[in-house]
């Protein structure tokens, strides 16, 4: 070999090297303690003079406003039985939201289990209601919020309102979707605001065919649903076909007069971001190119033509990659919205230029999955795990990176509503034995940029074999149940019969939050909170990472 190769082979392998120790590693992760719900301490203001009636929640999806940490909680418990929250609205609202001060918890390094944030949970006045979120459309059981941000002077959410469009023709459907006629519907129809609607496959076992509403109100025979074929979860399937339906998102302002409400509603029809996280950022153009010496990617503050919402997105919770039906991972920005009249427009990634330069469209289905595997640049590698549930992504300024967890872990036990494969079946359909639920441990990858490439996936949290140690504990200082567990110390079930008898606990609903990252030695504290099912809750975890 000459030497002008033996130099190149030698350059390329040390460029090898370098990048594989680049990427930050987790080092130590812990769990502080129950953050809200089953076993978690009250906010004074919650307790008097008006005890509130509270048991347990989920998600908590965070963002900054004003000197405070907001948090948009998921489906949310009055009683340990499972009540919705607020009956004076009959259930028609069921997510809730807190606050907590960061005037008192400023400090991320304070924050230890024995002192451990309060949060301010929203509760209507001279009662002992919870307050729920109410963004002009039902929000019972199984729609959530999915996000939240701050311009500075207003607050927005978006909202998961799980109702697919019915059509017969793809211009019935908007962003280049496709209509598939057959597709039907199991439970509510998609018109009615209330109740779940799941779509089917048509002469599936109680499969309703007649989806399309006309303009009298009326069924109209032989129609469907809208549907992206072009989703990394779409196959020529029963089940993936199903899994590529497109669902109505909210996106809407937050009232100035009630927190509870949010106006100006804007209808965002989506399959690639059903699952979708968003983060606000300072100054990004994207002619500008890659990297954070072109863009600045710190959170959006004071004001600025530049500042834009970050959104990222996945086209579900749990996916097949046995039937290459796997959970890809979608990026897109808006202009920062400035208030009322606000318009929601959305920039899709589509790739990049050989320098390196984004480019975006207008038209979701041109949004290409990013890039999920930094060892192989310019291939857009898939999610290699089945069990995704809620993302989190946050700019971390020390370390010059994007990181984002997930992951979790789901039920498989089989129920009368669920024979085959429990809740799995519920997101996986027929195909819900090939589905993997894994070790249930949340993961995390990196970045240099929003759209990749992304690095693969490390473990942040391993919850452990779920039969628990020999003490019977389960999950880090046992935080999960264990049905089988005697020794002091077992998490506590929660008693409902929402849970099956022999419920193993397991991690979903993973948030950082952004104003708790702190420097630490080389590295840095990420302080994150995630949901537990069985306990009911939401736990505050503490994960550090090395550069």
């Amino acid at each position: 070999m000459r030497t002008v190769e033996i130099l190149f082979v030698a350059l390329a392998l040390a460029l090898c090297a370098l990048s594989s120790v680049a990427a930050p590693r987790v080092t130590r992760t812990e769990v502080v303690g129950p953050f809200t719900g089953h076993d978690a301490k009250l906010h004074p203001e919650n307790l008097s003079p008006n005890r509130i009636e509270y048991y347990g929640t989920d998600l908590g999806f965070s963002y900054g406003h004003k000197g405070q940490i907001q948090f948009l909680f998921g489906d949310t418990w009055a009683t340990e039985a499972y009540a919705p929250i607020q009956k004076s609205t009959g259930g028609r609202y069921d997510d809730s939201f807190g606050s907590v001060d960061l005037k008192t918890y400023a400090n991320a390094a304070r924050i230890t289990s024995d002192r451990i944030p309060l949060i301010k949970l929203g509760q209507n006045s001279g009662t002992t209601e919870m307050s729920a979120i109410d963004p002009g459309v039902a929000m019972d059981l199984g729609k959530t919020p999915m996000a939240g941000f701050s311009n500075g002077t207003r607050e927005f959410g978006i909202f998961n309102v799980t109702k697919p469009q019915g059509c017969r023709v793809a211009t019935d459907c908007s962003g280049g979707l496709a209509c598939d006629a057959e597709l039907g519907f199991v439970g509510a129809r998609y018109s009615e605001e209330q109740g779940l609607t799941l779509p089917c496959f048509d002469g599936d076992r109680g499969c309703t065919a007649d989806t399309m509403i006309d303009a009298a109100g009326k069924a109209v025979e032989d129609s469907g649903f809208c549907t992206d074929r072009t989703s990394t979860i779409w196959a020529n399937t029963p089940a993936g076909r199903i899994s590529a339906t497109a669902l109505q998102q909210r996106v809407a302002l937050r009232s100035l007069s009630d927190p509870r409400h949010y106006t100006d509603i804007q209808r965002w029809l989506t399959n690639k971001f059903v699952n979708a996280t968003a983060r606000t950022v300072n100054d990004f153009r994207p002619e500008r190119g890659s990297g954070s010496a072109h863009q600045d990617y710190s959170v959006a503050s004071g004001a600025g033509k530049n500042q834009r919402v970050f959104v990222w997105g996945r086209p579900g919770f749990v996916g097949v990659a046995a039937n290459k039906r796997t959970l890809g991972v979608y990026f897109a920005y808006a202009d920062m919205p400035a208030g009322a009249g606000f318009s929601w427009s959305l920039h899709y990634y589509t790739g990049s230029t050989a320098a390196g330069v984004p480019q975006f469209s207008s038209n979701e289905s041109d949004a290409v999955a990013l890039d999920l595997d930094s060892n192989a640049p310019n291939v857009q590698a898939g999610e290699v795990h089945d069990t995704v549930n809620q993302v989190s992504i946050a700019w971390v300024g020390r370390l010059k990176k994007w990181i984002m967890f997930y992951g979790g872990g789901l039920s498989d036990l089989p129920s009368p509503p669920l024979p085959q494969c429990g809740v799995l079946q519920l997101f996986t359909g027929r195909e819900c034995k090939d589905a993997v639920i894994g070790n249930g441990a949340v993961r995390m990858r990196t970045a240099d940029n929003p759209w990749g490439p992304w690095t693969p996936p490390q473990d942040v949290l391993d919850v452990g074999e779920r039969t628990g140690a020999g003490s019977g504990l389960y999950g880090v200082g046992g935080v999960l149940r264990n049905p089988n567990c005697t020794a002091p110390g077992c998490a506590t079930p929660t008693r409902s019969l929402a849970y099956h008898a022999e419920e193993y606990g397991f991690l979903y609903g993973t948030n950082i939050i952004e104003q708790w990252i702190r420097p630490s030695g080389a590295g840095v504290d990420v302080l994150w909170n995630a949901s537990t099912w069985d306990p009911y809750r939401v736990i505050l975890l503490r994960t550090h990472i090395d550069p």
